[in-house]
């Protein structure tokens, strides 16, 4: 019990540490790659679920690889760690509320 509670914070720490790392990404936010006109230029674009930037679902971010695509990659990769962790705090939150055998 007592390491699952060292887990439980570790896991704690660690979103902390996430969470004041930078901006995160909202969910239902991905990002879309796509070559214009059969061109050899990729571009990268967000898109939404939901309109988020006025009546649009779509927000360009200029080329891949550009300061845009790259800070979003790490804000997805931020929400995606976060959502992550979460899980996994909800699982051995349940495992300490209700152990299976305890001596």
């Amino acid at each position: 019990m007592q390491a699952l509670q060292q887990v439980l914070e570790d896991l704690r720490a660690h979103r902390q540490r996430i969470e004041q790392s930078g901006p995160i990404a909202p969910v239902g936010v991905w990002l879309e790659v796509y070559c214009p006109g059969g061109r050899d230029v990729y571009y990268a674009r967000l898109k939404a679920e939901t309109p988020m930037w006025g009546k649009s679902r779509m927000r360009g971010l200029q080329r891949v690889g550009s300061t845009n695509h790259r800070d979003w990659q790490t804000r997805i990769k931020r929400r995606d760690a976060l959502l992550e962790i979460e899980r996994r705090s909800l699982a051995l939150q349940a495992m300490l509320n209700d152990p299976i055998w305890e001596p």
